[in-house]
């Protein structure tokens, strides 16, 4: 657990889900990260959903984040053109500079691993739905 130092939370917009996917694929470390975004839970104060994510991560995080995808070799089918949309769509903050959430971008909290996922989600300035269903 020690090399993952970093806790991210992303907010992605519902109709970027399927993009955020197939991104979330070329940055995570099995086939399980083709499905991080399955259920928009959260809205803003506007009522768009997202669906969000927040997980601890290695440092090379960033750097996987912002350089030219390639398919891992545990997906070598991974949809690059569409996790390249939602690459270009990622802004990435902090806790001390958020990124808000809004419809036309994927906003990233990173921060250190410590660090609450709930003061993320706040920071990103939304806000649970309801309650979520038992079963899906």
């Amino acid at each position: 657990m020690t090399d993952y130092v970093h806790r991210v939370t992303i907010a992605v917009p519902e109709a970027w889900m399927a993009e955020a996917n197939q991104l979330a694929l070329c940055l995570g470390e099995s086939g399980a990260d083709s499905t991080t975004f399955t259920l928009p839970s959260y809205q803003d104060a506007d009522g768009h959903r997202y669906a969000v994510c927040s997980t601890v991560v290695k440092t090379v995080f960033i750097d996987l984040a912002t350089q030219e995808l390639i398919a891992p070799e545990f997906a070598p089918d991974v949809d690059l053109a569409a996790a390249g949309r939602a690459q270009d769509l990622l802004v990435i903050g902090s806790l001390a500079t958020p990124e808000i959430a809004t419809p036309d971008h994927i906003a990233c909290l990173l921060g250190t691993r410590t660090e609450r996922p709930q003061d993320h989600i706040t920071a990103l300035g939304i806000s649970p739905i309801g309650e979520l269903p038992l079963s899906q």
